[in-house]
């Protein structure tokens, strides 16, 4: 009976700091893509790992390793189903599309003033015990299981 109890404990924790890395995934997303829409990150011409750790990854907490934070920027065409924002939308609309989880193989255009853009931030969780993982998710990150948090962010250019 004290082994359940324990294990409902360790499932608690397990899905409170799940929820806690998601909410500050979030967090950071949002932060960046501000620095996007307001012409900061163009004016400083940051490439693509300068704007992962010194943006993205500057509003994550400690327990992130910003190493295995990934990031897609992509400029979107204006358009309607299946051009514009459907694009990142997969075949049968239920979610999204998840890009190959390696940052060399990641997009980054951050746009021009009123371009229209799509941030989104994937963080692969491999430290929950892999039953747990493999009732959450089917995803793996370096050969290991992996719950991936993700957060996006659709905006538009400000004319900076």
């Amino acid at each position: 009976m004290s082994l359940i109890f324990v294990l409902c404990i360790l499932l608690t924790l397990s899905i409170g700091l799940v929820l806690f890395l998601q909410q500050q995934l979030d967090y950071a997303t949002s932060k960046a893509a501000r620095q996007i829409m307001n012409g900061t990150v163009q004016q400083n011409a940051y490439s693509s790992t300068d704007f992962r750790a010194q943006v993205v990854c500057s509003y994550l907490p400690a327990i992130f390793s910003c190493s295995d934070v990934i990031v897609n920027v992509q400029t979107v065409t204006e358009g309607i189903n299946p051009g514009g924002y459907y694009a990142f939308l997969n075949s049968d609309t239920t979610g999204l599309v998840i890009p190959q989880l390696s940052n060399g193989s990641t997009q980054y255009n951050v746009g021009t003033q009123g371009s229209y853009e799509y941030l989104q931030v994937i963080y692969p969780i491999t430290f929950l015990p892999s039953v747990v993982t493999a009732l959450l998710t089917s995803h793996t990150y370096n050969g290991s299981p992996a719950y991936l948090a993700m957060a996006t962010a659709a905006f538009r250019n400000e004319q900076y």
